[in-house]
């Protein structure tokens, strides 16, 4: 990359090509988006593009997992100003990550998502091992989660979320948002229990 470009402008750029990434994905699918039409609506060379990713899989993998960080950073905040995060908080810090417009699982179709994950390396997959460092570290910023929580049926419960997206032509379009919610609560209840099983257990 070259030299001129300070860190701040790095972190711009990287952002502006991330998020015209997502709109010309929405506009003509993984298959079809070109590095040339990142580059032209970004204003860069194709040189620069290529110091940042080696690759258009990589680049839409990372399209996928930016999101992550900002996540991350999200519930850390809800932990700094409310404490420790109960139902209500982590209801709210799943919405925004499952109703997001940038949600690259609500841009992408299931065929361009199976035809990236055969381009991709191996190590750029999304394991379950990886999925349980994340639920670790989320667990640790939690209150009254049931005892008998069993994170791998959360990770499994959001997978299905990402798939119903990736596959919402075969969906009800007028539920899908509903549909949504729903998963959102089964991973709740998951976490923290049923609410109405939680009621008989404090009376």
């Amino acid at each position: 990359m070259p030299a001129i470009f300070s860190e701040r402008d790095k972190g711009e750029l990287y952002e502006r090509m991330i998020a015209e990434g997502c709109r010309l994905v929405r506009e003509r699918g993984i298959r079809r988006l070109r590095v040339e039409d990142v580059t032209r609506a970004v204003g860069i060379a194709k040189g620069t593009f290529y110091s940042f990713f080696p690759s258009k899989e990589q680049f839409i993998y990372a399209m996928m997992t930016e999101g992550r960080q900002d996540l991350m950073d999200l519930l850390m905040r809800l932990h700094d100003e409310r404490g420790a995060l109960g139902r209500d908080e982590m209801r709210e810090w799943l919405q925004a990550m499952w109703r997001s417009e940038r949600n690259v699982y609500r841009i992408v179709t299931l065929e361009d998502y199976e035809w990236l994950m055969a381009h991709l390396e191996p190590e750029a997959s999304f394991d379950p091992a990886k999925d349980m460092q994340v639920m670790g570290a989320i667990a640790e910023l939690l209150e009254d989660v049931r005892p008998d929580c069993d994170w791998r049926v959360f990770a499994n419960l959001q997978k299905t979320l990402a798939l119903a997206l990736l596959g919402r032509e075969n969906l009800h379009p007028d539920a899908l948002e509903r549909t949504v919610d729903a998963l959102i609560e089964a991973m709740l209840d998951e976490v923290f229990g049923k609410w109405h099983q939680r009621s008989l257990d404090i009376t």
